[in-house]
């Protein structure tokens, strides 16, 4: 989502024509939010979900934008692993490879091997084949709130801290899938990048959920810098120096370049691309010549980025370091969702026998 965007939408731009324009997208956000209600009626009173036979998780958040599913999805596959689980990660594949992984996925699978991967736009037929075809016992949705079809055992949502409410309206008008008072469909909610948001901030978020939701449990959790890769994952044990170039095809870039910055990295270039964007042949190039027209001496990206650079076995021009970011739990947090965690596993188990067929409710 362009910069030009959130001006518009957050109020920043002004003027007669960005009045008029905030005014049109808030009349087309009636429409989406009609659409969206019906649709949340329907599974609310209407439609029954249809049930795995394995115990389903599920991350999502409320608004368009990285929020951290993908490094929360990975420490939730690393908790069932501790548990001597089995996990499939389930997802509907948005820009996905060749191989049908999309770059959530792949990061995935690169950062926790021991998970299945499965991209389908159906989770119920991608839950049957990793059930089927890969024995697995527990399976997590990946951006899984929306998804109304597949019942889920234990729903996660993640909210931004330095972007909750998607600028208090639905899309188009703002960044919200669906109205915030939805939150109460969560089980749990994770206040991601915690760090980057004040004291007061963080207090009148957490206020925004207490009202729609007073019991729900919250946790508070940062995106931790984990060290530098290289696009093959073997640890750099010292980033190159010289000028530095940050290449990030991410939903907000904004916030890698932060990270970079407060690790003490100064940045000489900017690259940002489209959200998921997939590399190609031809990007080869395109990196090369602002690598030759900036002076570069080394590029650092994220994590998503690297998985599909990597694919491209490119001889690159300068070294490429992948910054490892995983979530980190602050104030017992990680206690509050593994005890969560526990008790749905263990509510499994009581309510249905091993096996049976998902009939669960």
């Amino acid at each position: 989502m362009n910069d030009s965007f959130i001006n518009l939408i957050s109020g920043r731009r002004h003027g007669p024509l960005a009045v008029g324009a905030r005014g049109a997208l808030r009349l087309a956000s009636l429409g989406y939010r009609t659409g969206v209600g019906l649709r949340n009626h329907y599974y609310n009173a209407l439609a029954m979900p249809h049930w795995l036979e394995v115990p389903v998780f599920s991350v999502g958040n409320l608004t368009v934008g990285g929020t951290g599913k993908t490094p929360m999805t990975v420490w939730l596959c690393r908790q069932l692993l501790d548990r001597g689980l089995k996990p499939a990660v389930l997802s509907r594949g948005y820009k996905a490879s060749d191989e049908g992984l999309a770059d959530e996925l792949l990061l995935v699978s690169r950062q926790c091997p021991q998970a299945v991967a499965v991209a389908h736009p159906d989770r119920r037929a991608a839950g049957r084949l990793a059930i089927d075809q890969y024995h697995v016992q527990t399976a997590v949705l990946d951006d899984g709130f929306q998804h109304r079809r597949l019942g889920r055992d234990l729903d996660i949502l993640l909210i931004d801290a330095t972007r909750p409410f998607g600028f208090g309206y639905v899309l188009p008008r703002g960044l919200l899938r669906e109205p915030i008072h939805n939150l109460r469909r969560a089980e749990a909610i994770v206040l991601t990048r915690a760090d980057q948001a004040s004291p007061q901030d963080l207090a009148e978020i957490e206020s925004t959920i207490r009202w729609h939701n007073n019991t729900i449990p919250l946790v508070r959790a940062i995106h931790r810098p984990k060290g530098f890769v290289d696009l093959a994952g073997q640890p750099l044990s010292a980033l190159a120096g010289g000028r530095i170039g940050a290449l990030a095809g991410i939903a907000r870039p904004e916030t890698f370049e932060r990270t970079l910055a407060d690790l003490g990295l100064s940045l000489a270039e900017r690259r940002r691309l489209p959200d998921h964007h997939v590399y190609t042949p031809p990007d080869v190039q395109m990196i090369r010549r602002w690598v030759e027209q900036a002076r570069l001496d080394v590029i650092v990206t994220t994590e998503k980025d690297a998985v599909k650079l990597a694919r491209l076995e490119a001889d690159w021009p300068v070294p490429i370091a992948v910054l490892r970011i995983e979530i980190e739990m602050r104030d017992g947090g990680d206690k509050i969702l593994v005890d969560l965690i526990d008790q749905t596993l263990d509510s499994f188990r009581r309510d249905m026998r091993p096996g049976s067929p998902g009939n669960h409710q």
